[in-house]
């Protein structure tokens, strides 16, 4: 994020985590009215969604995919079907295996957030994925700032 706002873009960070985002019900109200009727956090982040040029998306992988209130978000994406195309996506994913068995992991978070642009028609820049496992270890890889820059350069640029 520091990366974009040195370079004029304008972020902000929403921890999902932090947030009361419930599980979709499957009622596909939403289908046809293009509006949850679940009432939490998610009401917000639909609006910061709807306005924003570009979504980074970034994640712990936790058993080979992205944590529960990752999953969360994105099935609760659905009313957004349509009205967020062309917007620009990044992911983000950090998990904590290295070697073959960590990248491995982490790509199948990225594939799975590729697909998840896809599904939306956003345009997809890439992923930073890395191997870290409590909140300081990023900072320790050698070249993270430089993948920071990239990321950064990539969900900037217009198309």
């Amino acid at each position: 994020m520091e990366k974009a706002e040195k370079r004029g873009g304008k972020t902000e960070l929403i921890t999902l985590k932090d947030r009361d985002i419930q599980a979709c019900d499957g009622c596909l109200t939403c289908e046809k009215t293009s509006v949850c009727h679940i009432k939490d956090d998610m009401q917000e982040i639909y609006d910061k969604m709807l306005s924003a040029d570009a979504i980074v998306l970034g994640s712990p992988t936790y058993f080979d995919a992205p944590t529960g209130s990752a999953m969360n978000f994105i099935h609760r994406t659905y009313p957004l079907y349509g009205r967020i195309k062309g917007k620009r996506f990044v992911g983000v994913i950090v998990g904590q295996l290295s070697g073959d068995d960590g990248v491995s992991s982490r790509g199948k978070v990225e594939d799975y957030f590729k697909a998840i642009a896809g599904t939306h028609g956003l345009d997809y820049r890439g992923s930073l994925s890395v191997s870290a496992r409590d909140p300081n270890d990023a900072s320790k890889i050698t070249d993270v700032r430089e993948q920071c820059e990239d990321l950064a350069t990539r969900i900037l640029k217009q198309s």
